[in-house]
C-alpha cells in the first residue's frame, strides 16, 4: 500500500464512527480514535462539560501517537498532561498549536487544552479523562483537515467513551446505556474473538482496508513507560470461527488465514490476513468474519476487543479518489 494512501485514509478512518449509537451520554473519559499532527494536517478538539456541579476543572490528556509511515507492529509514543475545564464550560484547540485559538476570555477563564509537542506527521489517538472527578460529564468532537489531500472530516466521540473509573478502561462490555464503546464478546476463536463481520468489494477496481484500534486499559492502550501500546493480531475466519479464510460473492469458502500483528494503531488489508489462496479467490468481492486477539505479553490478557472501521478507496468515480469509511459494528 503507498504511504500517501495509507496516510490519507487513516486520516478518515472516524468518518462514520457513531453510526450504532442513536444518543450521546456524557462520562469523565472520552476516547479521539484518531487525530494527527501531519505537515499539512489540522485537527480541532472541542471538549464540553455538561456537569452543572464544578468538579474542580482539572483534565488529563494521554495522546498515543506514531509517524504516519510507521509499520503496523509500531508501537506509540505517549504524551500526557493537564487542562482545565470547570462547571458548563467548553475548551477548544488545535492539537499541534498550529492554529491559536487558546485565547484568554474577558472574565478570565482560557481555553484549557492540552497539545500534542512530539513532532509532525504522527497520528495516533488521544484518551480525555476528567481526572477522577465524577461530577464532569464530558462530551467530544474533532474536526480532522488536510490541506495537501483535501480531506474535511469531522466526528463526535458518542459511542467511544466508557464509564470505567480510572485507569479508564475501554473494554468493558457496552450495555446500550454504560461501559465501553464495544459489546460483549460473542464468539470465541481460539485465544481470539470474533466480533465484527467485514465485507469488501471487487479488487482492484476498489481497495479495502480496514483501520483498528486495540481497546483496553488506557494505561496500556499509551503506556507511559516506553513506546508501545496494546498489540493484538487480526485474521479472518469462516462464520462459526472454526475455520481460516474467507467467502467469496458466491458463497464459496476457502480456507487459509494469516495473522496481522498491530501494535497500538494500524491499517491492515485482506492481503495480511489471508492466504494467498483465499485472497484470490475472494478478489471479485466477499466476506470474512474479523477476529481480534489480544496478545498476554504484550498486553496483560486483556479482554480481546478492538474498534475496526471499514476502508474503502476507489478511482472510478468521476473526480478523482473516493473513500468511503465506516464503522464495522460489533456483531
Amino acid at each position: 500500500m503507498k504511504k500517501t494512501f495509507q496516510k490519507t485514509l487513516l486520516a478518515a478512518a472516524v468518518l462514520a464512527s457513531t453510526a450504532s449509537f442513536a444518543a450521546e451520554i456524557g462520562t469523565t473519559n472520552l476516547l479521539f480514535p484518531f487525530v494527527s499532527s501531519g505537515a499539512s494536517a489540522f485537527t480541532f478538539l472541542t471538549i464540553n462539560n455538561g456537569g452543572p456541579a464544578n468538579a474542580g476543572g482539572a483534565m488529563h490528556f494521554i495522546y498515543g501517537m506514531k509517524a504516519a509511515t510507521a509499520l503496523n507492529g509500531t508501537g506509540c509514543e505517549h504524551s500526557d498532561g493537564n487542562g482545565t475545564l470547570t462547571a458548563n464550560d467548553v475548551t477548544q484547540f488545535e492539537m499541534s498549536n498550529k492554529v491559536n485559538v487558546t485565547t484568554s476570555l474577558a472574565n478570565g477563564d482560557t481555553n484549557g487544552g492540552f497539545a500534542w509537542t512530539g513532532g509532525a506527521d504522527k497520528q495516533g489517538f488521544l484518551i480525555v479523562n476528567s481526572n477522577g472527578l465524577s461530577a464532569d460529564t464530558l462530551y467530544g468532537s474533532a474536526v480532522v483537515v488536510d490541506t495537501a489531500s483535501g480531506l474535511k472530516m469531522a466526528y463526535s466521540t458518542q459511542g467511544l467513551n466508557t464509564d470505567s473509573a480510572l485507569p479508564a478502561d475501554f473494554s468493558v462490555n457496552n450495555t446500550g446505556v454504560a461501559g465501553g464503546p464495544e459489546a460483549a464478546n460473542s464468539l470465541a476463536i481460539g485465544t481470539g474473538h470474533g466480533n465484527h463481520m467485514v465485507t469488501w468489494y471487487k479488487s482492484p477496481d476498489v481497495t479495502s482496508s480496514w483501520y483498528v484500534v486495540p481497546l483496553g486499559l488506557e494505561t496500556l492502550m499509551s503506556p507511559s513507560a516506553a513506546i508501545g501500546g496494546i498489540a493484538a493480531t487480526y485474521s479472518m475466519f469462516n462464520t462459526a470461527g472454526t475455520l481460516g479464510g474467507a467467502y467469496d460473492m458466491k458463497e464459496a469458502f476457502t480456507s487459509g488465514s494469516l495473522a496481522a500483528a498491530v501494535t497500538c494503531t494500524g491499517l491492515v488489508t485482506r492481503a495480511q490476513m489471508l492466504q494467498s489462496g483465499a485472497l484470490a479467490n475472494s478478489n471479485l468481492g466477499g466476506m470474512g468474519l474479523l477476529a481480534t486477539t489480544i496478545t498476554a505479553v504484550a498486553s496483560g490478557g486483556l479482554v480481546n476487543k478492538s474498534l475496526v472501521y471499514s476502508v474503502q478507496s476507489t478511482n472510478l468515480i468521476a473526480g478523482g479518489t473516493s473513500n468511503f469509511i465506516n464503522r464495522v459494528t460489533h456483531r
